[in-house]
Order: structure tokens, then C-alpha cells, then sequence
């Protein structure tokens, strides 16, 4: 009983010492709101725009497919594929932020605004030139900006091609693709297997084009991989289709140039070489008809095999800025202002002998 009247008197004792220090408390919290509200104006605004995209995976079977895909729909992922497929959509993430796929989103056309103009640019060209930078980001920046002008090629002008060598990239090239890499975001949610693609820009409309072009980019790159065996097989049987189409039309060509010069000539010789002639054409029609139908199973397995990519929400252009949180930011600064100031006094009372 004693304890307990003896903490209770400890906490009507903070309690007066904090309301004896109320004034220091309010202004302190109010110049923490004063410095919260010049950080939060200084941090340069942010737009977000997401794409959700539904890719179609890869089965052993038609039944597996479709059984996939009602479980899919019923927010459940039933691994149905045949275990052939190395691009896992786990990997999906690591293929956006892999050099080869960034650098190729370096060449798009981008237009947005910058300081009240209107821009068209590269967006590697929008990532190094056009950013607007926090007032001590840029004081801070002062040396490196230096030695980076001093130290500039004339490749850091150039945009990296998707083929371009990463071992070879200068580094502002590099610092770019890096920046762009933390601007751009896919997630895969594991239960419907929808990918989630979000980019964040300072200019809307940019952050917008960007997500409709990375959502672009890895459906094609989705696509031409998991087609690109029965591809390959369909450019093979291009190949013996032509040779066995030309050698038919010259056979053919053959039996009717020969069949015209003999025309009124009545000899056995003639009828054998004629009978010979139209041997060679059958053939050759025969094996160009088996190669027509094989060529049309071709096409039908490029088509079979490519993946229908369906886009849930395309990307918008947002009217809102997803950071900085101004409100947030504020109540933080107010918080750690209040409580840093009662903690202060609250040890420096403890720590005075009684």
C-alpha cells in the first residue's frame, strides 16, 4: 500500500513539474512545428501511379490452366506448371531493377513540367537535369557537383542502350540508373499472382507514362521469353517451308516448260521424261503441302505459347502527392519536441539531490 501511494504521489509530482514548465513546453513544440513546416515545404513534391497487371502462367495441362486460374480468381495460387519455366514471377521484381531493362526505359520520350516549363526529354535525360532538391541536399551536393563537372565524359551524356555493357557505364550513368531503381517499384502478391507496378516521380504526368512503360516493357519481355523456343522452331521450319516451296515451283516449272516444247511429239522417250517430270512435281507438291500444314501448327504454338497479359488498373495520372507527409512530418517534430523537453526536466529534477 505503501508503494503504491508512493508512485502515485511520483506521477502528481511529474505532472506538477510539467505544468510548471508548460510555457518552455508550447514554445518548444511550437518551433518544432515552425521547423517541421519549413522541412515538409522544402521536400520537393512526389506523385506515385501504379499499374496491377495479370500475367498468364505456364501449365503442364489445359485442365491445370484452367483450374489455375478459377483458383487464382478465388485469391488461392495452386502451382500447376510443369517446373519448365526458369522466369519464376518471384523474379519479376529483380528483372525490373536488372541494368539491361532500366536502360532501356532510359530512351522513352517523357513531357511534364519543371519550374513552370513545359519539357520533352529522355527520362535519363529528366532523372540528371530536371530534380529539384532540398535546400541542405543542395548545400550538401555543393562538392560533389564540383567534382562531378570536373570529372565529367562526354558518355555521361549519352543514354545506355538496353545492350549496353554495365561494366563499362560511367558513373553519373550509374548514379541514374540507381536513382531510377528506388523510384520504381513491382510487387507480386503471391495469392492472385496480380503484379503491382508502382513509380514515383515529381511530375504526375511522367510518373504515369513511366508505370504504362515499365507494365509495357516486362509483358514483353514476359512474352518473347516464354515464346521464344516455339519462335525459334517456327524461323527453322520458315526456312525448309521456302526451300521446299521454291523447289516445287522450279519443278513445276520444269514439267511445263518440257510438257509446252513436246507438245505435238508423240514418242515413248518423251512420254517416259514427261511421266518423270510429273513424278518430281508430285513430290515436291507433296512435301511442300506437308510443310504448309506444319508451318500453320508453327504459328498456332507461337500463338499457344505467348501469354495474355491482362491489365487490371492502368495507370493514372495521380492529382495527389504521395510525399512528403506533411502532417505526419509536423505531428513527428511536435511529439519529439514535447516528450524531448519533458524528459529533460523530468532527469534533470531526478538527478538533483534530495
Amino acid at each position: 500500500m505503501a508503494d503504491s501511494n508512493k508512485d502515485t504521489i511520483d506521477l502528481i509530482g511529474i505532472l506538477k513539474l510539467l505544468w510548471g514548465k508548460r510555457k518552455r513546453l508550447i514554445l518548444n513544440c511550437f518551433y518544432a512545428g515552425v521547423l517541421a513546416i519549413v522541412i515538409a515545404y522544402s521536400i520537393p513534391k512526389e506523385y506515385t501511379s501504379e499499374v496491377i497487371v495479370a500475367p498468364e502462367f505456364a501449365s503442364s495441362t489445359s485442365l491445370g490452366g484452367s483450374i489455375g486460374s478459377l483458383a487464382s480468381l478465388a485469391g488461392v495460387n495452386l502451382d500447376l506448371s510443369d517446373g519448365g519455366d526458369a522466369l519464376y514471377p518471384e523474379l519479376y521484381p529483380q528483372l525490373v531493377e536488372s541494368t539491361p531493362f532500366l536502360c532501356e526505359l532510359m530512351s522513352m520520350q517523357v513531357d511534364g513540367q519543371f519550374k513552370g516549363d513545359s519539357i520533352h526529354t529522355t527520362l535519363y535525360s529528366y532523372l540528371q537535369n530536371n530534380q529539384r532538391v532540398t535546400w541542405w541536399d543542395w548545400i550538401l551536393g555543393t562538392p560533389n557537383r564540383i567534382k562531378a563537372k570536373r570529372n565529367a565524359t562526354a558518355q555521361d551524356k549519352i543514354v545506355p542502350e538496353s545492350d549496353s555493357d554495365s561494366r563499362f557505364l560511367s558513373r553519373r550513368q550509374q548514379l541514374t540508373l540507381k536513382a531510377l531503381k528506388k523510384k520504381t517499384s513491382v510487387v507480386l502478391d503471391k495469392n492472385t499472382s496480380a503484379i503491382s507496378i508502382k513509380v514515383t516521380m515529381q511530375d504526375p504526368r511522367i510518373a504515369a507514362d513511366v508505370a504504362e512503360q515499365v507494365s509495357a516493357n516486362l509483358q514483353k519481355y514476359i512474352c518473347n521469353y516464354r515464346s521464344a523456343k516455339a519462335r525459334q522452331d517456327l524461323e527453322s521450319m520458315q526456312v525448309v517451308f521456302d526451300d521446299a516451296k521454291a523447289k516445287y515451283y522450279e519443278a513445276q516449272s520444269r514439267y511445263a516448260k518440257y510438257s509446252d516444247q513436246h507438245l505435238n511429239i508423240s514418242r515413248m522417250s518423251n512420254q517416259i521424261e514427261l511421266d518423270r517430270l510429273s513424278n518430281e512435281q508430285d513430290l515436291a507438291f507433296n512435301v511442300y503441302n506437308q510443310l504448309a500444314s506444319q508451318m500453320e501448327m508453327a504459328r498456332a504454338k507461337v500463338l499457344e505459347q505467348t501469354p495474355v497479359c491482362v491489365t487490371i488498373q492502368p495507370a493514372l495520372v495521380p492529382y495527389k502527392a504521395s510525399s512528403p507527409k506533411k502532417m505526419l512530418i509536423g505531428l513527428l517534430y511536435v511529439f519529439l519536441a514535447f516528450f524531448g523537453t519533458a524528459a529533460w526536466y523530468i532527469l534533470k529534477e531526478c538527478s538533483q539531490p534530495k
